[in-house]
Formats: C-alpha cells, structure tokens, sequence
C-alpha cells in the first residue's frame, strides 16, 4: 500500500461579499470580510447599493412641488459618492493583499441588490454590518441584514 500525500483541504469560504456604504457599521463588516478573506485565501465581492426611490420626507416634498431637477442632480451626487466609498475601501483592501471585486448597484431594496450580486457571485458568506442596536428599531425602519439573512442561501455573518 502506498502513501498518498495529504489532501489539502478546500477552504470553508472562496468566495465572500460584503456591503458597504460608508456607514461605521458596514466598516466592521468591510474590517471582519478583509480578515477572513485573507484568512481563507478568498476572494472578497464589495457590494455598494444605491438606494433609489424617496424617503417618506422626500415623497412628501415632491407632492408639494419639489423640483425634478433637484432630484437627478441629487441622484447623481449620490452616485458619485458612493462610487468613491467603493474605490477607496476597495483600494484600501487591495493594499492589505486581499482580491477584491468592485460591484456599484442602483436598487429600491438594498437587501434584494444584495442577494442578487450574492447569486451572481455564486458568494458562499455574506458579510452585514447591524446598523439598529434593538429588534424595535430593526422592526421600525427594516433591517437590511435581517432581510438578508431570512432570505439567504448561504451564510451570513452580521458583525457587531
């Protein structure tokens, strides 16, 4: 009988996506996904949504007059803005040696956006900041982790 050399074993995560906007909260979860990219030697998909669509203070506003070009040019601030929030994490990450894909999606449901490029990645954890601190918050305005993580196939990591 011969000896076979031992099988190295597949990592448990190839593939991680992570969201992110800016927010102290998504960081940790930016902090966390670089950590264990690097750990299992995965790929890491950073995922900006832009929220589309008005708040209720938006909807309200445009109901008494608000301006349509305020708005496209206020949508395309956003845009910018985000799309450097993604290149500069993106950047950072790249720095500290992790692979890293950019995705930048326009979207009325981030957590839908999400699961989406999750699908398209074929992403084996998701990675979530929390943003509320109580399930009454979470409850009031919609938790996008939440979301995320009922309706996932995969893994979900919410970082604290």
């Amino acid at each position: 009988m011969t000896d076979s050399p031992p099988s190295t074993p597949t990592p448990l995560y190839r593939r991680l996506l992570v969201g992110t906007g800016g927010a102290p909260h998504s960081q940790l979860a930016v902090d966390r996904a670089a950590e264990l990219a690097l750990h299992f030697g995965a790929e890491l998909h950073l995922v900006t949504v832009i929220p589309q669509g008005r708040s209720a203070l938006g909807n309200v506003s445009a109901a008494f007059g608000g301006s349509s070009d305020l708005d496209a040019h206020t949508i395309q601030e956003d845009r910018e803005r985000y799309a450097l929030h993604l290149s500069e994490t993106a950047a950072a990450l790249r720095a500290q040696g992790v692979t890293v894909h950019e995705h930048l999606i326009a979207a009325l449901k981030p957590a839908d956006a999400l699961l989406q490029i999750a699908r398209e990645t074929r992403a084996d954890l998701i990675l979530l900041g929390r943003r509320h601190k109580t399930a009454w918050s979470a409850a009031l305005a919609g938790s996008v982790s939440d979301m995320v993580s009922h309706a996932s196939p995969v893994d979900v990591l919410v970082v604290r």
